[in-house]
């Protein structure tokens, strides 16, 4: 960004107005010093990301693509394409501009993980892991840590969990203290994945000596526990969870699990799983609440409720299903 003597400061408060006071500051600065179009545009285009719809802002991007001819302003016209397109949901293009980002910068952190990041989010983890390759270079080595982590989530929901434990463990190795709970918990995880249910218990009992309110610990002792037949601790362990984080949706599953399998007590069942629906910020993560509940009324013979809890499971997972209330399963 190129300094330009002739703009006035512009004051931060209203801070919600700040941005279109900005926009407005270098529009008018256009219109008086139309000899700095291409720097004033590029600071438009910076600002407009944050406040203009996603066509208006890709518009200003190609326009200034057109007009900077030496490529001084490549890079942020790049990615700002990227993330716009992001944004549409137009996900080939989005990744074609990002590709064009890193080439015009391959010193820069952002489209890099943003990259890795949309694949991920298409479940394509293979071409993520290909991506954080391109953190595996020397000027990257302050972000070694990180792209170990970001590699070992691929490898986990993979279900390549020994490659997953390996990546925790090189990202903990690096941290510099062995006190990092997030990491301690990861590879508890994997542990318990790989049924080495005596190494999870150290993790996790590790991680709660360093941060006895860690929802995630607890989650994990009570996973342990619920799977060497102690449902007394595991159901402790799930309360202390449910009781940091009282929307730990799979905390509550659990519960229900224990209590209905180990104790026979559907109600009670039936009232966790309900908690995990009201307490749940984000619905499409009840899919297996939804599931159980399916089953569970099934078993009970409540088939209105086993019919209504199965259409909120096929919404869950992608399917628009109506639910007719006289429409009862027979078995």
């Amino acid at each position: 960004m190129s300094y330009l003597p002739y703009l006035n400061p512009v004051a931060d408060e209203p801070a919600e107005t700040y941005i279109d006071r900005r926009i407005a500051d270098l529009r008018n600065a256009l219109r008086e010093h139309p000899e700095d179009e291409l720097h004033l545009k590029q600071q438009i285009l910076i600002l407009s990301q944050t406040k203009e719809k996603e066509d208006e802002v890709i518009n200003l991007a190609v326009e200034l693509l057109a007009l900077d001819v030496d490529k001084i302003y490549a890079f942020d016209c790049f990615l700002i394409l990227a993330r716009m397109y992001t944004e549409k949901a137009d996900t080939s293009t989005a990744i074609e501009y990002y590709r064009k980002a890193i080439a015009a910068d391959p010193t820069a952190m952002e489209p890099i993980t943003e990259l890795a990041a949309l694949y991920e989010k298409q479940y394509d983890y293979d071409a993520a892991l290909a991506v954080y390759d391109y953190l595996d270079t020397e000027c990257f080595d302050y972000l070694k840590e990180d792209m170990y982590c970001y590699k070992a989530v691929c490898y986990y929901n993979k279900n390549e969990i020994e490659k997953a434990l390996e990546f925790f463990q090189a990202s903990l190795a690096l941290h510099g203290n062995d006190k990092n709970v997030e990491l301690i918990n990861n590879i508890g995880a994997c542990f318990f994945n790989l049924k080495n249910y005596t190494e999870a218990f150290i993790q996790f009992r590790k991680s709660l000596e360093i941060d006895p309110q860690s929802a995630d610990a607890h989650y994990g002792m009570g996973l342990c526990y619920q799977h060497t037949d102690d449902g007394y601790r595991a159901m402790h362990h799930y309360f202390e969870a449910v009781t940091l984080k009282p929307d730990f949706t799979d905390a509550y599953n659990n519960i229900a699990a224990v209590t209905i399998n180990q104790e026979g007590d559907y109600q009670a069942g039936i009232e966790m799983l309900k908690k995990a629906i009201d307490t749940c910020p984000e619905k499409k993560s009840l899919t297996l609440v939804y599931l159980n509940l399916t089953h569970i009324y099934k078993r009970l013979c409540e088939f209105t409720l086993a019919d209504y809890y199965k259409a909120e499971y096929m919404k869950s997972i992608g399917f628009d299903v109506s639910f007719e209330e006289d429409d009862d399963e027979e078995d």
